[in-house]
């Protein structure tokens, strides 16, 4: 299937929660969530999908090379990868202070580590699926690098909308009144319990990461045989949908977000 859309695109981003990449996504949401508010979730989710542009878009502009370095030198990246997240993971849960800006936050995790956290999401996610395979292979040839990122920041639109919702019911899983942000002492070391357990989460996944060889060694939810099944199915399906259609919706549930955060904003000040 070399033919693929921006709905195609998306659903197979969406399709990538079915794949072993999947075992870093929700620990990877918690690891940023502990300390925010719904509207810091939904701005932290942002920086989340910023860090999986990063790794991803990069891949549409010029997917042929690019493609062929990731898989080259994929057991060095997974390994540099999951050593900085380690190294990020102690920095937060002992609340050490180093001059980089936005390398942590009072709320636990800081926006650099979050755009990191993305940026390796979005690498253990290059190598899912037969739709992200179409989009990669219509990147190529089909002429246009920059439709080629717009496919891929669709495909990472759609393995960051789980992030989204989740953190748009987050208020209503009220862990702000079971997990109160406490200061906590380790010795010398002054740390919070938020801090703490993002720091901890971060080191595992860290830990997976390099264990795992970018989680490429897990199993996914489904099978090899069934997830090709299922993705290829959602591709014929996409076909029906224009990418004018798909750019308006994104488009209508931006302005809605970008609202949504104004009035919220306003209603704190």
């Amino acid at each position: 299937m070399t033919e693929i859309g921006l709905a195609g695109a998306f659903l197979g981003g969406l399709a990538a929660l079915l794949s072993p990449c999947a075992a870093m996504l929700l620990p990877s949401f918690f690891a940023y969530a502990f300390g925010g508010s719904k509207r810091t979730l939904v701005g932290r989710t942002g920086l989340f999908y910023l860090g999986l542009l990063l790794t991803l878009v990069p891949l549409g502009l010029g997917a042929g090379a690019l493609g062929a370095l990731l898989s080259t030198h994929r057991h060095l990246m997974a390994l540099i990868g999951g050593l900085l997240l380690v190294v990020l993971g102690i920095v937060t849960a002992l609340g050490l202070k180093i001059p980089v800006p936005g390398l942590r936050s009072s709320g636990g995790t800081g926006p650099v580590a979050v755009v990191f956290m993305g940026a390796v999401y979005g690498l253990a996610g290059a190598c899912t699926g037969p739709l992200l395979g179409a989009v990669l292979t219509y990147a190529a040839v089909g002429g246009s690098p920059l439709y080629g990122a717009l496919l891929l920041a669709c495909f990472g639109a759609g393995m960051v909308a789980p992030l989204l919702l989740l953190a748009w019911l987050w208020d209503g899983f009220d862990f702000a009144r079971l997990l109160k942000p406490r200061p906590l002492r380790l010795g010398p070391i002054e740390t919070s319990w938020w801090a703490l357990i993002a720091g901890l989460l971060m080191v595992a996944l860290g830990l997976l990461f390099l264990f795992s060889d970018a989680t490429s060694a897990l199993g996914g939810l489904l099978d090899a045989s069934a997830q090709l099944r299922l993705e290829s199915q959602l591709g014929q399906w996409a076909l029906g949908i224009s990418d004018v259609v798909v750019i308006l919706v994104l488009a209508a549930l931006a302005g809605l977000l970008v609202w949504w955060v104004s009035v919220r904003g306003k209603r704190n000040s």
